[in-house]
C-alpha cells in the first residue's frame, strides 16, 4: 500500500501541475483578425488601383483611401496593444542567454502583430507623401507592396496562431 501512495501520489501531482497552462501570448481577439482582413482587402485593391503608377495631379482622388486605411491600421495596432500580454520569466531568462552569448535580442516585448501593423501604417504614410509630392511610379508601388506584404503576413500570421491555440 504504502509503494502504491509513492507512486500515486507524485504521478498525480504531476499531472495536476501538466494541467497548468503558462500563457506566452495574448488571447484571441476575432474583432482584430477580422480587421486586419478587411484591411489587407482594402489594402490590395489600393495597390490594384495604383499599380500602373500614379500623378500628383490625381492625388486628392487617392487621399480619402490613404487616409481610410491608414486609420484603420493604426485602430488595429492600438487594440492589438491593447490586450493584456502575460509576462514570461522563460522569455526573459532565454533572452538574458542570448545577450550573454552576445546574440542581439530583437524581442521588444510588443506584440508581433501590432509591431507589425504599425510598420504596413508606417510604409503606406511614406506612400502617400511621395504620391501627394510627384505621384508614384509603378516600380515604386511594387517596392511598397512587398513591403507592406512582408508585414501583412507576418500579422496574419500571427493571429492565425492565436486562434489555432485557442488563446
Amino acid at each position: 500500500m504504502k509503494r502504491l501512495a509513492t507512486i500515486i501520489l507524485p504521478l498525480a501531482l504531476m499531472l495536476l501541475l501538466s494541467a497548468c497552462v503558462a500563457r506566452l501570448a495574448p488571447n484571441y481577439d476575432k474583432a482584430i483578425a477580422d480587421g486586419l482582413v478587411t484591411a489587407s482587402q482594402q489594402i490590395m485593391t489600393h495597390f490594384a488601383s495604383t499599380s500602373a503608377g500614379t500623378a500628383a495631379s490625381s492625388f486628392a482622388q487617392r487621399d480619402a483611401t490613404y487616409s481610410s486605411i491608414i486609420g484603420n491600421l493604426d485602430a488595429l495596432a492600438l487594440q492589438a496593444k491593447s490586450r493584456p500580454t502575460p509576462k514570461s520569466s522563460v522569455g526573459d531568462k532565454v533572452n538574458e542567454y542570448l545577450a550573454k552569448r552576445g546574440i542581439t535580442i530583437t524581442d521588444t516585448g510588443e506584440v508581433p502583430s501590432a509591431a507589425a501593423l504599425e510598420q504596413i501604417s508606417i510604409t503606406l504614410t511614406k506612400m502617400r507623401d511621395v504620391d501627394k509630392k510627384q505621384g508614384v511610379t509603378a516600380f515604386e508601388v511594387a517596392a511598397f507592396k512587398g513591403q507592406v506584404v512582408i508585414y501583412l503576413d507576418q500579422a496574419l500570421t500571427y493571429e492565425n496562431f492565436l486562434e489555432r491555440e485557442g488563446n
